[in-house]
């Protein structure tokens, strides 16, 4: 029964600087989690969690088999999952084997109220988390784009495109290539993955983000970090690249992680000086067309902020993405309610201000 199994289990917060001892077996658990997630993968959270020493993995664990891994980080009042620029989803991955007496037993063995960024509500995961019995809020959801892949790439482009739209496309396209080579490069196990990184980087700092100081390529430590985050997940066969070049020049650069029967878009950058042939929208095509290639993917989320100008266009689709508060049942009730107005309170505000600084700055809302 499940009141005689999850009592069991045992919750660890393993400290970053520790975490190394686990890689095998979250390496195994990503292998036959119950839902995959990319961004929770070990090859994409180990080297970040080497960069963030106030950082924890916390796990569920029966004896040698990890049944749960959920990176979190410390705030004032409350955990949360972990922050970086490659986070968008904090969906743990947990075990196929005893999933809800995992689920279970890390909300009841909780020291304190976790909140967890970027959920997908439609997940077996927030299913199982509403069925713990403990406190359970939503501080706010929303929708971000996402692309399901049924059917052929040529049945989606004309669903979701007029004819006027498609041949916009292929016009845009052929203007870009009659003014020089115009070339596709797709990551490969025979690829040098380091090079699609390093145009990844040089190309994003030479745009909006380098100005502002957010580009990977000009951060301390980033650049090595997302060298290592691409190179596991280049030898486990989950990176996906794609470049776009212009005379041998890049023009615009995507990357992205799939596992499974999930994808998930986690970076996209273009040269601006190219704005007008909108090298970004032609690169989303071209990986969209090898989504459909592939034939285990089922769904790819576009991590995305909410009513993206441009993927929200292209991509249909939706997913359903909330900020879930939660704590055990033994929690006072009066206390995680008055956190949950508070920090509801707090989210909004920060929105509006975002709001404001960006109209009165001009800046990108992405």
């Amino acid at each position: 029964m499940l009141a005689d199994v999850w009592k069991d289990l045992k919750v660890e917060a393993v400290a970053a600087s520790d975490v190394q001892r686990f890689a095998g077996a979250w390496a195994k658990l990503a292998g036959s989690a119950q839902e995959t997630c990319g961004v929770q993968l070990p090859e994409m959270q180990l080297p970040l969690l080497a960069q963030n020493a106030g950082a924890r993995l916390l796990t569920v664990s029966k004896r040698d088999e990890l049944l749960l891994a959920l990176p979190v980080q410390s705030s004032r009042k409350f955990d949360r999952s972990t922050a970086s620029d490659f986070a968008c989803n904090s969906l743990p991955l947990v075990a196929s084997s005893h999933p809800q007496e995992a689920v279970l037993a890390m909300v009841q063995k909780l020291q304190r109220p976790l909140l967890l960024k970027d959920l997908p509500l439609d997940s077996r995961f927030y299913d199982q988390l509403q069925k713990t019995g403990a406190h359970l809020r939503l501080t706010q959801q929303w929708q971000r784009a996402a692309l399901r892949v049924t059917g052929s790439f040529e049945d989606w482009l004309a669903h979701n495109f007029d004819h006027k739209r498609r041949k916009e496309f292929k016009r845009t396209r052929k203007r870009l290539s009659e003014q020089g080579e115009l070339k596709l490069e797709t990551l490969n196990q025979n690829s040098d993955f380091a090079a699609f990184v390093e145009d990844f980087v040089h190309l994003e700092a030479q745009g909006w983000k380098g100005q502002r100081g957010t580009a990977l390529g000009i951060q301390d430590g980033k650049t090595s970090t997302f060298h290592q985050i691409c190179a596991g997940l280049h030898q486990t066969g989950r990176l996906r690249f794609w470049v776009l070049r212009f005379n041998g020049k890049p023009i615009a650069a995507l990357f992205g992680v799939a596992s499974g029967t999930q994808a998930q878009i986690i970076k996209i950058t273009y040269d601006e000086s190219f704005a007008k042939f909108s090298p970004g929208v032609l690169l989303v095509l071209d990986a969209t067309q090898a989504f459909f290639a592939e034939p285990n993917i089922e769904m790819v989320d576009s991590c995305a902020i909410p009513d993206h100008p441009m993927i929200n266009r292209i991509w249909r689709d939706r997913v359903r993405i909330g900020y879930v508060l939660v704590a055990p049942a033994h929690y006072p009730s009066w206390k995680f309610n008055n956190l949950f107005i508070g920090l509801s309170g707090y989210i909004k505000l920060r929105a509006l201000a975002k709001k404001i600084y960006l109209t009165l700055t001009r800046r990108k809302k992405s």
